[in-house]
This record gives structure tokens, sequence and C-alpha cells, in this order.
């Protein structure tokens, strides 16, 4: 039977077609009549209407007024749309306001019943200016009079759909979609430099500057991970704190600016960047306004410190009293039935106190005694002039004013100092009650005008007494002379309030080496040569880094997920990225707002609006489930649909409604179907199958939805209006055969669906029908996985690998093929865009070839573009290696466990070359200088040595080495040596050495055993060190040791403190020691660092799928950095070898991401 013929009705199928009318315009000045053209719609719903009798105004005549050229249209025309359009033309006139404030005086008038007498009608009309003829008021009062009146609710929505069709501006504007049309694409550069405008103009207008030192500090106090990242709110606190000239819409436009995953999350290095380069725009152009932030300084007043005007001896009264209402404090919260032994006590502190006095007096007898004479009377007459008696009653004044909040104690040293309480001993806690506790509290606050007077010493801490008197907390507090804090102090301070991770970083007492402790286990590293932690500064590194290009794509576990946007961009996934590729161009841009690992995409009709769904998290459980409604021109969220449990499996927009259907992917396999325009969830089911591969609306028919699975197809009907999602038929095989798995659904214009399954076989559904009208048997060797319509044809990919063109007709004839190379594998996802046709493949790979229009096919002489539009990895993916030269014009490759190495170009940002080795699993891999030799290690064990020649590839060496699994493998800087280390704990050391016929081979040399965990990362020394190279190696206890290459002994690490070397992979070092006092290093593992010394700069990628870019070295505790996310999880990352970007791959996500340091 053709295509497009049904053979079945299972359901009524013929909606309501809409009246269309033509309406001539008055013209001015013209007696032309208005001519009706309708056509009576037929619809099951709708019993047919009597024909109404022909009017002379229902026909018209032609220009031509010849009989030969008179021609007379008849007109069928329905007495409802008749009355619509009379009551139209009398409304049309006035606003939608106008219309409003009628139906406020329609109210007005109205009893409770809402009904209103034709003379309120008419009242209501002249309150607000409408004119009603007599013949329309008939007419409504005929339509909606009953006993009661006339009834005001019916009456207006009836004028309002008939203003409705009025045609004014206002009226049409209403139902247009601003929201569903392409935006112009805006330049991200743009936007800054507009930014960085808006900011120079609010400086030079206000004539003021940005405090830059006093933010970034209230930043890092706010950033206690040392992420380079806080909250949106506390940015605003801390700009209205810091009284700076930012506000309004310029602080929210420059705050979304930095928060670059749209977390509400700012990068707040990324925010004093754009201040700092507008303030020095600004200079630039106005230079006298650098003298801004001196002039400020100058007027502001210097308030001298309580403490700076009191004497010593003034000083000494003080404390005695201080200490005296403290002690009467603490005795005022013991037990009462103890009063006895609390007056006991208190008369031994006093007594102690004066003891205390006579030794400072004695001591300060001595140390005056101990001045020259002449220098001690000068002293004694200027204290004397300069203390007049207003002094002494200011100083006696300030002396009932101040009050510290301490305790009275007693010391035993030659200094009187006072020590902050804090109570560290819970026993003694235990017996205190609670308002013991919250007397104690106060006593404790210390106000910010007092730590001038307040020195913390280390040793200060003390248990507090128990009843029986033993001694009490101290306060040491510094009299003699009084220092403010530094600010860094300030900063360490407020990281002791929070846990830090089991590790020591304590030094020896030499201060010739550092050590770090984890895990009970302890690690020393001798400090380098001019080793100086001051001249490293903790805050980020200024250059940083933005999302540049990702390689490969999702096609390996994922269907129907490469679509063409309205502008041509193709859109795909991979990982937790979008990315939006623009072919003509040559350029990607990125959505980034997803949290996890990305599972479906759909895109609307309209070609703008997008919907991807993701997994829920197995590690974090913050990160659910969810489908993000975005715009493709703005990259901006419009709606987050969430209240799924496990994984959002599949997606489908309505073809011409706001409606989404989505299927989550729980036991019973929910089906939900959602309003997008509002986010609101319409209705669900369950659908009661084992496996949903694909879901798919009807173009025809929009409120019929088509799902397909495991021994599953079934057609739904949403009702909206009840919402309900309701089973309405179920396939009729008849004689054909029936699959285990439907695997693909693709509906055309018509309505006709057709599918394709794992027998390798196309049904074509016709006209919404669940009857098969045509088919295709075993069009593929293997399961169909990909369907597309062009034209008149059909095209069908399957896991052959080869794509088929078959011809709509009775026949379905095969009028063409195209075969992908093996390499590529199966065809996953076919997609057009004008002429030019894509691939995506189940390697991960998307290929593009243009379309042929000679011929009866359009894959008529179709040869695929020589360089695809990305590559990469369909499984897990560790190994990474730049390499500096490389004749197939690649530099750096990767190699995973699918047996795949890829060779990419950073500046081209193009594949270049791809080898498959069946059954290897890489997980690492090394490059020689310029590019013909690589080594890999597989996961069982395997040694691998390739020789690239050219575009031909041979293998030089292949041997298992080891029964566990290679974890690293590394070149020397000669490259007659490699280090292979992995899960046996030891290093095999391989040498090219000749043999006795003269040819050189690579010969096992032996072993380097001394770990006790598995060796992952291994650094040679860049030159030779008494005639050999050096190496070092380290694991994640962590333990670094150092290796002799020539006789694989162990050195001491005290002969390595000048050595330089040629790469920085061990993430153990006396260089990167502050990566494991991090924040970050407790909340995820260190998976792997490079460095590229020309910039001072460290990368480290870790186990929650952070890249971090630090100031190098990193040597100090509490260093800052610029963090991105990408991946999963990130388990290589390397500089480029100009050092203009950063790759990283992510493990089971098969993604690599080229970073750009900007």
């Amino acid at each position: 039977m053709p295509l497009g013929q049904s053979q079945a009705q299972i359901y009524n199928r013929n909606a309501d077609k809409k009246i269309q009318r033509n309406q001539n315009q008055k013209k001015n000045g013209s007696n032309d009549t208005r001519t009706l053209d309708r056509k009576r719609g037929k619809s099951p719903y709708n019993p047919p209407m009597r024909k109404p009798k022909r009017s002379p105004q229902a026909t018209e005549l032609t220009d031509n007024q010849t009989l030969e050229g008179r021609k007379t249209e008849n007109v069928t025309v329905n007495a409802e749309d008749k009355t619509m359009l009379l009551i139209s033309d009398n409304v049309s006139e006035y606003s939608r306001q106008r219309m409003r404030a009628l139906q406020m005086s329609l109210r007005h008038y109205s009893n409770v019943d809402g009904r209103i007498s034709v003379k309120e009608l008419n009242l209501a009309c002249q309150d607000n200016a409408i004119q009603l003829n007599s013949r329309v008021v008939q007419i409504l009062q005929g339509k909606f009079e009953d006993q009661h009146g006339i009834n005001i609710d019916k009456l207006f929505q009836y004028l309002s759909e008939a203003h409705s069709r009025s045609g004014r501006d206002s009226v049409m504007a209403m139902h247009l979609r601003n929201d569903l049309e392409p935006h112009m694409d805006t330049n991200p550069e743009e936007k800054d430099a507009d930014l960085l405008r808006r900011l120079e103009e609010l400086l030079v207008k206000d004539n003021t500057f940005f405090d830059i030192e006093a933010l970034r500090l209230a930043f890092q106090l706010k950033d206690r991970q040392k992420t380079g990242k806080i909250s949106n709110d506390e940015v605003f606190d801390i700009v209205a704190l810091k009284q700076q000239p930012l506000y309004g819409a310029l602080l929210k436009a420059l705050v979304k600016r930095c928060d670059l995953d749209n977390h509400n999350i700012v990068s707040w290095p990324e925010f004093l960047s754009f201040l700092e380069k507008a303030q020095k725009n600004a200079w630039r152009k106005y230079p006298e306004m650098s003298s801004l932030p001196e002039l400020m300084k100058s007027k502001t007043p210097v308030v001298p410190e309580a403490s700076d005007m009191l004497s010593n001896q003034t000083k000494s009264r003080l404390v005695n009293r201080l200490l005296k209402k403290g002690s009467i404090n603490r005795a005022a919260n013991l037990n009462k039935k103890e009063k006895s032994v609390e007056e006991n006590k208190e008369n031994e502190t006093k007594e102690k106190l004066a003891q205390h006095e006579e030794t400072e007096e004695q001591k300060e007898n001595e140390k005056s005694k101990t001045l020259p004479q002449k220098e001690n009377q000068e002293s004694e007459k200027k204290t004397t002039e300069e203390k007049p008696e207003g002094r002494k009653k200011d100083e006696e004044e300030s002396e009932e004013k101040i009050e510290l909040k301490v305790k009275r104690t007693e010391k035993e040293d030659t200094n009187m100092k006072i020590e902050e309480e804090k109570n560290q001993d819970k026993e003694n806690n235990q017996k205190i009650d609670q308002e013991e506790k919250t007397e104690s509290d106060k006593i404790q606050e210390v106000s910010p005008r007092d730590i001038t007077l307040v020195k913390d010493t280390d040793n200060s801490k003390k248990n507090l007494t128990d009843d029986s008197g033993s001694n009490e907390n101290q306060i040491e507090v510094c009299l003699e002379n009084p220092k403010t804090e530094d600010i860094t102090d300030n900063v360490e301070e407020k990281d002791k309030e929070f846990p830090k991770p089991p590790i020591n970083d304590s030094g020896c007492s030499d201060g010739d080496y550092l050590t770090l402790t984890k895990n009970g286990h302890t690690v020393e590293f001798f400090k380098p040569v001019g080793y100086d932690t001051e001249t490293v500064k903790l805050e980020p590194p200024e250059a940083r880094l933005k999302l540049d290009w990702v390689y490969g794509y999702r096609g390996n576990d994922c269907r129907n997920n490469i679509h063409v946007l309205a502008n041509g961009e193709l859109v795909y996934f991979i990982s937790n990225i979008v990315v939006l590729y623009d072919k003509e161009h040559h350029k990607q841009r990125h959505y980034k707002e997803h949290t996890e690992y990305i599972k479906c995409i759909a895109l609307q009709s309209n070609g703008v609006t997008i919907a991807t769904g993701q997994v829920c998290s197995k590690h974090r459980p913050q990160n659910k489930p969810h489908i993000r409604i975005w715009r493709s021109d703005t990259l901006q969220t419009t709606h987050v649909l969430e209240e799924f449990e496990k994984s959002v499996m599949c997606l489908a927009f309505s073809n011409s409604e706001d409606i989404l259907a989505a299927v989550d992917n729980t036991p019973d396999k929910r089906l939900t179907v959602w309003n997008i325009s509002s986010g609101e969830l319409i209705t669900e089911t369950e659908v009661n199958t084992e496996l949903i591969c694909d879901i798919s609306f009807n173009k025809k028919y929009p409120e019929l939805l088509v799902t397909s699975g495991k021994e599953h197809l079934q057609w739904w009907k949403i009702y909206e209006e009840s919402r309900t999602l309701q089973p309405v038929a179920q396939p009729q095989y008849d004689n054909y055969l029936k699959a285990k798995f439907i695997i693909f659904l693709e509906h055309n214009e018509k309505g006709d669906l057709v599918t394709g399954d794992s027998n390798g076989t196309i049904y074509i559904w016709a006209d919404g029908g669940n009857k098969i009208t045509n088919f295709v048997k075993h069009a593929h060797d293997g399961p169909v996985f990909a369907l597309m319509f062009y034209k008149n044809y059909i095209l069908s990919g399957g896991r052959d690998g080869i794509v088929y063109c078959w011809q709509c007709n009775k026949n379905m004839d095969n009028v063409g093929e195209l075969q992908i190379p093996r390499s590529e594998g199966g065809i996953r996802m076919l997609q057009f865009h004008d002429d030019t046709f894509f691939i995506g493949t189940t390697m991960n790979s998307m290929l593009s070839a243009e379309l042929s229009t000679k011929g009866n096919s359009p894959l008529f002489g179709i040869q695929l573009d020589p360089v695809p539009i990305t590559q990469g990895h369909y499984d897990d993916l560790r190994g990474l290696v730049v390499m500096h030269e490389s004749q197939l014009g690649g530099d750096f490759l990767t190699a995973g466990t699918d047996g795949v190495v890829c060779w990419f170009n950073t500046e081209r940002r193009d594949p270049v070359c791809k080898l498959m080795l069946k059954g290897m699993q890489f997980t690492c891999v090394d490059s020689s200088f310029d590019g013909k030799n690589v080594v890999l290690g597989t996961k069982n064990g395997n040694l691998v040595i390739l020789k690239i020649e050219g575009e031909s590839s041979s293998e030089v060496f292949n041997n298992k080495i080891t029964k566990d699994r290679i974890d690293c493998v590394r070149f020397s800087p000669d490259y007659t040596i490699i280090a292979v280390g992995g899960h046996d704990c030891s290093i095999h050391m391989y040498h090219f050495e000749s043999k006795s016929d003269g040819s050189f081979a690579w010969e096992m040399k032996g072993k380097c055993v001394g770990h006790r965990d598995p060796v992952l990362d291994i650094d040679f020394s860049a030159d030779l060190f008494h005639n050999h190279f050096l190496l070092r190696s380290c694991t994640n206890t962590p333990e670094i040791l150092y290796w002799n290459a020539q006789n694989l002994d162990e050195v001491d690490m005290t002969e390595c403190r000048e050595v330089s070397w040629m790469t920085e992979k061990c993430k153990i070092t006396a260089s990167n020691i502050g990566l494991w006092w991090s924040k970050l290093e407790q909340e995820g593992d260190i998976n792997c660092v490079d460095v590229y010394t020309d910039s001072n700069l460290i990368v480290m990628g870790d186990s929650c799928g952070n890249v971090c870019l630090y100031r190098y070295p990193c040597d100090r505790k509490g260093m800052y950095c610029h963090m991105y996310h990408g991946h999963a999880a990130v388990h290589n990352v390397s500089f480029s070898r100009d050092g203009h970007y950063v790759i990283s791959v992510g493990g089971k996500d098969s993604c690599v991401i080229q970073w750009k340091i900007v």
C-alpha cells in the first residue's frame, strides 16, 4: 500500500477547521461593498449548518466587465460568524483599555446574580463613550438574556472575542510570542567591553575610585574554601559594607557576568579584575584621578587607641580594677551554697594580686636603674611636665569608662599578662550550669577597641578550675607594648574557626625541609634552592581559563541527540556541556548549567527553545535529575523542571504547542507532560515497561504521542482540558514480524510514523494509524539506530555503519548508500541542514557530507568530508600527552580504554588523526619530542610502543609486563629510557639498547621497588646528574621517592634539592604542597597536576570535576585559585606546548575539553 494511505481509523483525526475569512478594508471615499469569502468546516464534532441565503454582497465582479470576463464567486457564510463579524466591526474602534473599563461598569450596574437590564447596558456604554447600534444590542439581548436579565460574564466574554478579531495593532500584538523569536547573537567580548565602559563612566562621572585592596581582603575572609568563589549575596553585602561606589543595575550586571555557571556563585577574582581594568582605564585617560586614594587617606582622621593615651601607672591601676571586676562577676556565677568557699578564694586572689603589684613595681624600678642616670632624670622630668591636672582627670575618667571583660589571675612570670579564657576541659564544663556558661561567655567578649591591648599567645590555654580551688583559665594581655593585629593574622584566625583536614604542616626546627602528614603518613620535603614563601602571593593568578573547545559527542549510549537550530547551528551534548557548533565559521558556544551527565535533548519547532535532561548523581546527592528549558540564542534558562527520581532518559516537544513529554528512568518508567511556557506539570502516568528507547509527537496531530522500547510500542493522547494522558492504541502487526526492541521513531508533516527495530526492519504507520502500511524487511544487517525524512526519501542508519536511501513509493526502492569508516562504528543519528548531511556515530564522532542534487538519490556520488566535525572516545579516558612536534599536525593526543588513540590540534581546534587498536584498554600514554614514538600502558598490564611514520603506524613493542594495571609511563629526556609505574607498586625500567647484531630494541633493565601503594606519576630530571638521570615517583598515600635511573637504586632526597625536572606531573612535591592544604583536597582527591613554569601557573584536576588554576609555586597554606567545572571527574590535565591552553580529560564521560588561558 503506498505511503500516506490510511488503512483504518481508530479515533477521530479531523480537528475543527478554523473558518477562513478575507475582509476587504474600507477605502477612503469608495463605496465598494465588502465581500465575504467563507467555507463551511466539516467536523465530526459539529453538525452541519443550513446554508444561508445568497445576498448581492456575496459576489464580486472582476475589473473586466465584459460578459466573458465576469466572474461570480459564490460564498457560503456561517450565521454565527456573520454575527461575530458585525459586532467586531462595531467595537473595532475602541482600545483594550476602553473595553476593560466597560467590564468594570457592567459589574457596577449588575445585581448579585451578575445580571443587568438593557437600559443599564446602554448606561454602561455611555459612561465609557462606547456606541453600540440598536441591531447589536438586540443581538446581545437575544443571546444572553434570561428571566433574571442579561448575563454580564457571558456578554463581556463574547464582546472580548469579537474585539480580538477586530485587527487592531494592540490586539494582534497580544497573540504574538516574542519569546519564540530568535534574538541577535551578542559577542561575549562586546558584552565585557560594554561593562568596562559603564564602570569607567561611573568612576569619571562621580570622580571616585574603587578600594580594590579592601574588597580583596573582605572577599578572602569570606572565601574560606580558597576556591576564588563566594555567593552572590556575600558580594552584595561586602560592596555595601565597604561603601564602594557600585550599586543598582550595574552591580547586578557585573555580578551576573562573574557568575560563570549561573549557580549564584561569583568568581570574586573575576569581579575584581573588571574593577581594576575599569579603574586603570579611567586613570589613564584622567591621570589626576589616580591621586584620589591618597587624598582620601589624608582626609581620614587618625583616632588614637585608648591605651596610647594612658601612662604606665594608669594602665596598672586600670588592670587592677578590671581584674577585680572580673573576679566579682565570676564569683556571682558560682554556686550560692558555697559562699564561704568563694569568699576565701576572693581573699586569696586579692593577696596574690597585691603581691603581683609589688613584683611589678620592683621590676619597673630595676628597669629604671639599668638606664643611664641622665636619661632617667630627663624621663622623670618629661613625665611631670606632660602630666597636668587635666590629663590626670582624663585618665581617671578613662579608668571608669574602659571595661575589659577578663578574669583576675596569677602568673609567676616576669610580665603581667591576661590570657583569653577558653573552655576546653569537657569534664569541668559539665560541672558548670547553663547560667554560669552564659556569664562566662560574656566575660570572654573583647571589643575591637580592646584588640590593641590584647595579644594571644600560643601557650596560654589552661583548664577551668573545679570547686576544690584548682587554677583557672588565664587570658594574657601584654599592656607594655600594645600592637595591632596584622590582616594576615586575621585571615588565619578566621580559618581556625573551621575544621581542618587531617594534615600536619609543621616544619623542622632547622627550617631545611617541610613535612606533610596525612592519614598517619608523613612526607618530608627539602626546601628547594631559593625557597621563599613570602614572595608568593596567596591570591589567585591574574591568568584565567575560558572554555574554548569541546571534543567528542555522546553517541555511544544516547539517541536522537543532534539537532539543527534556526540559525543553522548544530546542537549536541557530551558530559554535562551542551555544544552549539557553527560549521560555517567553525565556532562553538556552550551551555554549562547542568551539574551531572546530560542524557537527552529536544528542540522545539521554533528552532530556538531547547530542553535538556540530566541524570542523578551517585556521590553528590544535591545534584538531582531535572530538565532545563533554555534559549539557544541567549543561553538563558527559562525553567527548571524537577520532580524526577532517577534520570531523564527521553524528551520530545509537541509540534505546535508548548508541550514537552519526558520519561523518568524509574522501574515503572514514569511519563510526564509539561507546559514549558509556565513550567507546570500537566499530567503523568506510568508506562510499565522494562526499557523506553524513544518518544515522539505526531506533527499532524499534536495531541498524539508515541512511545517505543523493549517489546513496547504505544499510542497516547493528551487531553489538556481534563489534564489526563490516556493510551489509545497498540500496534497491529498482523502477519508482520514483531521485533524485541523498537529503537527509533520519526514523524513527518503528513502524520506518518516510521520505526526502526532491532531486527533491522523499517515499518511505516500512515496518518497516525496503528497499522503497518509499508515496510522494508531487514533493511540493515543489525538494528536500525537512526531514521530521517528527506524530501521524498527515507534515510536510515544502523549498527552496520551504512546509510541507506529508500524512495517513498509502493516498493520502497533502495536508491543509494553510504559506508562510513569502520573505525567510527555504527550510525547513531542522522540530520541535515540545507544540503549538508550530518552523521553521528556510536564511536562518539560526528561526520559531514554534501548531499547530491544530481541523479535520483541524495546519496548519489556522496563522499564524506576529510576532517570530522568532532571525534573522541566512547569509553573511560585517562591517557593524555602534549607533543612539541608531530608529522601528523597534532600537538596533543589522547588514549582510552576503548583502544582508540586520537590526535588533535589546539590552534585549528580540529581532530587530526584516529588510530584504533582493537582489544587494547589504554590507561596512560607518553610521546617523544617529535611524536614519532608513542608508548602506552594498558589496563591488563601490557606495555605497547608504536612507531608513527606519516599516516601509518607500526607496533614496535607489545608485551605483558605485569598482572596489574599500568597507571603511568614516561620517556626520559633523551628518549632511551621508559619508566612504567602501576598497581604492582613498582617501577619497571626499559632501556633502548643495541643487540649483538647491531640492531636496537627495548629491553627491561629492572625494577625500582620501595613504594607501598600504586605508582601514579613519574618525573624524569631534565639533565644528567653524575652521568645518569634521576626520577621521582609518587602515590596517593601521599608518598614520593627518588631513584637513580641507571642502577635503579633509591636516592636520598638531599641529593635532589637542586635538580630541575623535565615534567611536573608528580602531585606531591615541595612546589605544590599547598594543594594538599586546600579545602578542595578535603572534598575530593587530587587526581592530576601540571605546571607551566614560564607563566608561573599550576593546574590541578580532582575527583569532583574541578579544574583549578593556582600560582606556581603553590607551597603556602591558604592559597586561592580559579576553579572551573566541565567534567564529572578530571583524570588528566596538561598545558599545551606554548602555554596558551589547558587540556583536560574526564574519565568516564569520554570528554576532552580545551581551556584557553586569558
